[in-house]
C-alpha cells in the first residue's frame, strides 16, 4: 500500500524519522489523556491554573518554533531533535515528582520547548522533501501520530491504574531514551540542504502574503484543536468518570490510523482548498451536535467525527505550508504558522476550560461549534483550487 513509510522515495532519515513520530506520540499519549483531569481531580488546580499549565506549554511549543525553524534552515536539524526529546523527557520528569501550580508551569515551559526544538528540526526536513512529494509525506507522517495515539493511552491507562506517578515516568524514560537513539544515529545530518541566513528565512515568510492567508484560515482549527486536551477529557470525565478520558485517546488514534488507512488515495486526489472547506463544515455540524446529544456513547461518536475532521486538516494544512515556502526557508515558514496559530490556541485552553467548568453543555458545545462554521466561513472565502 501506498502509505507504508518504506516504500516511499525518501531518504533513510525521513523514513526513521517517521517511525520515531510514532514512537514519540505513543510516549506523549501514554499521560496526555490523564494530564487535565488528573490536575483537576486529584491537585485540585483551579481553571485559571489548569488553563496555564496547558498554556505554557503551547506557547512555548507553538511560538518558539519561529526560532527554531530559523536555526534549523541555518544550522541543521540534527541538535535541535536530540535536544527537544531531552527536554520534553525533563519536563514529563518533573510532573512525575513535583505538585504545585507553579513547578508545573515551569515543567510544561521545559516540556514545550522540547516539543518546539523537536518539531522544529523534523518538519524542516520534512518541508525540504520534494514538493511532488508533499501531500504523501504529511499524510504518512499523520498515520504514524495516529498509531502512537492509538497504542499511547492503553499503555498509559494501565500504567496510570496504579498511580499517574509511573505513566509519567515512563512517558520521560521514553522521550530520553528517544534523544540517545537521535543522537546516536544523528538523523537528518545526512539530508542536503542549502544552508538559509535566519533573517532572511524570516523576512521571506513573514512578507509571504499566501502564508498568512493559510494562517487566517488555519486560527480556527489551531483554537478548535487544544480542546482534544481539556474540554474532551474533562468532559467525558463529568460523564462517565476518570478512566473515560483514556477512551477519548483510543477511539482518536484507532480511528485516525484507521481512516488514513483507508482514504489516503482519496484525499491525495482531492484539491486542498476543498477538504479544507468542508472539513471545517464537518467540524462546526458535529461540536453543535453535542448541544442536544448527552451521554458518553454519544461523546465517542462525536470523538469519531472529530478523528475524521483533525486527520483530514492536519496534513493537509501542513502539506499547504511546506508548498508555499521557498527552498531553504521550510523550518522558518513551519514556525511562523506555529508562532501565530499558538496565540489561537492558548486562546482554545482558557475559553474550553473556562465552558467546561462554568457553563452548561449547550452553551460549551454551541461556542465550539461557531468556531468550526468560522473556519468554514473563512476557508471558503480565502481559499483558491490550487
Amino acid at each position: 500500500m501506498e502509505a507504508h513509510p518504506d516504500r516511499m522515495p525518501w531518504p533513510t532519515d525521513i523514513r526513521r524519522l517517521l517511525w520515531m513520530q510514532g514512537l514519540m506520540n505513543a510516549s506523549h499519549f501514554m499521560t496526555i489523556p490523564l494530564i487535565a483531569l488528573y490536575m483537576s481531580a486529584n491537585l485540585h488546580f483551579s481553571a485559571a491554573a489548569l488553563a496555564s499549565v496547558m498554556s505554557a506549554n503551547l506557547l512555548c511549543a507553538q511560538a518558539l518554533p519561529l526560532a527554531a525553524g530559523a536555526i534549523a534552515d541555518r544550522f541543521g536539524s540534527h541538535r535541535l531533535i536530540t535536544l527537544g526529546l531531552l527536554l520534553r523527557g525533563l519536563g514529563f520528569l518533573g510532573f512525575s515528582y513535583l505538585d504545585g501550580p507553579v513547578a508545573w508551569v515551569g515543567c510544561a515551559a521545559i516540556a514545550g520547548t522540547g516539543v518546539a526544538c523537536y518539531e522544529g528540526g523534523v518538519y524542516g526536513l520534512f518541508g525540504r522533501q520534494p514538493k511532488a512529494y508533499h501531500s504523501a509525506l504529511f499524510a504518512s507522517n499523520n498515520q504514524m501520530l495516529n498509531a502512537g495515539a492509538a497504542v499511547g493511552p492503553i499503555i498509559g491507562g494501565l500504567a496510570g491504574l496504579a498511580d499517574i506517578r509511573v505513566a509519567l515516568g515512563v512517558s520521560a524514560t521514553v522521550f530520553i531514551a528517544l534523544s540517545a537513539i537521535a543522537y546516536k544515529a544523528k538523523l537528518g545530518s545526512s539530508v542536503i540542504f542549502g544552508r538559509q541566513p535566519m533573517m532572511e528565512s524570516l523576512k521571506a515568510a513573514l512578507t509571504h502574503a499566501g502564508l498568512w492567508r493559510l494562517i487566517v484560515i488555519s486560527l480556527p482549527w489551531f483554537f478548535l484543536f487544544p480542546q482534544l486536551y481539556v474540554a474532551f477529557p474533562m468532559y467525558a470525565g463529568q460523564l462517565a468518570g476518570p478512566h473515560a478520558a483514556s477512551a477519548i485517546y483510543v477511539v482518536n488514534g484507532v480511528v485516525g490510523l484507521a481512516f488514513i488507512m483507508m482514504a489516503k488515495r482519496w484525499m491525495l486526489n482531492r484539491d486542498a482548498s476543498s477538504l479544507t472547506t468542508w472539513a471545517y463544515l464537518a467540524a462546526g455540524a458535529a461540536f453543535t451536535s453535542l448541544a442536544a446529544l448527552r451521554g458518553i456513547e454519544w461523546f465517542l461518536l462525536f470523538v469519531v467525527a472529530y478523528t475524521v475532521v483533525e486527520t483530514i486538516l492536519m496534513p493537509t494544512i501542513e502539506s499547504m505550508t511546506a508548498s508555499l515556502a521557498p527552498d531553504g526557508s521550510q523550518g522558518t515558514f513551519f514556525g511562523v504558522m506555529s508562532a501565530v496559530g499558538a496565540l489561537s490556541g492558548a486562546g482554545g485552553y482558557y475559553v474550553g476550560s473556562w465552558l467546561i467548568l462554568n457553563r452548561t453543555p449547550v452553551e460549551t458545545w454551541s461556542a465550539l461549534g461557531a468556531v468550526g462554521f468560522l473556519g468554514f466561513i473563512t476557508s471558503a472565502l480565502l481559499l483558491r483550487k490550487r
